[in-house]
């Protein structure tokens, strides 16, 4: 209940409660604007610091780049493999040389450009208490993860005729990396472990949280263009909310267990069906989980905020009611 966190006196931690943005309803897993737009004064939530932060204002950048992504990692080795697997004469070489030719185009381009708002002089994105050379940990995690892929394709595509079992690998291997980072940081968390190491804005010795919540803070502060104040409210609401933690905690153990799952079974059924099916598994599979999975997130997280303001502003109304004296007993 949100009456504990009142009573340890964290409820002042959100200086400017009259400039929040509007209501966050699933904000919490994707970029948007950073205008503030007008909102409900009912809805004030005192003490609890807004995220100031619309998914649906910057839909259009969302879905451009969103889809584009999509296109790159997953669709588009599919669509572009069959065909010319089956129905030209193409030397298979060059066919994989095509495929791969195509992979790294829109994610390269925004690794670059995210790169560059974190290097910037005017440390606007930068993590809390962050250096100018040291990229914040989801950069870092991609960096290894695309490593990786990169490697994987490359190799596999340089003999005459290309090992196409391992050219379907790059994707579950990502989805187990991160799967197993949600779940180790889980587990570190749930065991009220210290960080060894700063991870984005957690400093050295803190308690280290649930890596979506590293993740939401800094994709929504880089790539979404929201800056430092996004990361400072973010990890105030943590702090704070009861809630909204165990919406964080829930949601890392659901991507993560699902994340490994669907890698790992991706991974068997490459390995064992005809090589021309497992590269379409390999490839396509990882695309109907994250569309299944984002879909349950969307419903569980505004399901997951209204209660948390219910339950908020509940205890707020509780509490400032004045206590109403017992009457005197009786003398014996």
């Amino acid at each position: 209940m949100a009456s504990d966190d009142l009573e340890n006196g964290n409820a002042v931690l959100d200086p400017h409660p009259a400039s929040s943005g509007p209501d966050e309803s699933g904000a919490s897993t994707a970029s948007s604007a950073t205008a503030p737009a007008a909102k409900d004064p009912s809805e004030e939530l005192p003490g609890l610091p807004r995220l100031n932060y619309q998914l649906l204002d910057h839909k259009k950048k969302l879905f451009l780049v969103g889809g584009l992504l999509l296109l790159e990692g997953s669709i588009l080795p599919i669509i572009l493999f069959y065909p010319l697997w089956y129905a030209t004469n193409l030397r298979h070489g060059i066919l994989f040389a095509i495929i791969t030719s195509f992979f790294g185009l829109v994610s390269g381009l925004e690794f670059a450009h995210r790169s560059w708002r974190l290097i910037l002089k005017d440390d606007k994105f930068r993590p809390l208490d962050g250096k100018r050379w040291r990229f914040d940990f989801t950069h870092m995690t991609l960096s290894i993860g695309y490593t990786v892929m990169t490697g994987i394709l490359i190799g596999a595509s340089i003999p005459h005729e290309p090992l196409v079992r391992p050219l379907a690998m790059p994707l579950p291997l990502f989805f187990i990396e991160v799967g197993a980072l949600a779940v180790a940081t889980g587990y570190m968390d749930a065991r009220n472990m210290k960080a060894t190491c700063k991870v984005s804005s957690t400093p050295k010795g803190a308690p280290i949280p649930p890596v979506l919540l590293t993740f939401i803070e800094d994709v929504v502060a880089v790539d979404g263009g929201a800056g430092k104040t996004y990361r400072k409210r973010l990890l105030g609401r943590y702090k704070i909310s009861k809630h909204f933690r165990g919406l964080i905690r829930g949601l890392n153990w659901f991507w993560g267990v699902g994340s490994i799952l669907i890698g790992a079974g991706s991974l068997a059924v490459v390995w064992t069906v005809p090589q021309e099916i497992g590269y379409g598994i390999g490839w396509g599979a990882p695309l109907v989980f994250t569309t299944i999975w984002t879909c349950i997130t969307i419903f569980w997280t505004r399901y997951s905020l209204r209660v948390e303001k219910k339950e908020w502003m509940a205890d707020l109304r509780r509490r400032s009611q004045p206590e109403v004296e017992k009457p005197p007993q009786p003398e014996a």
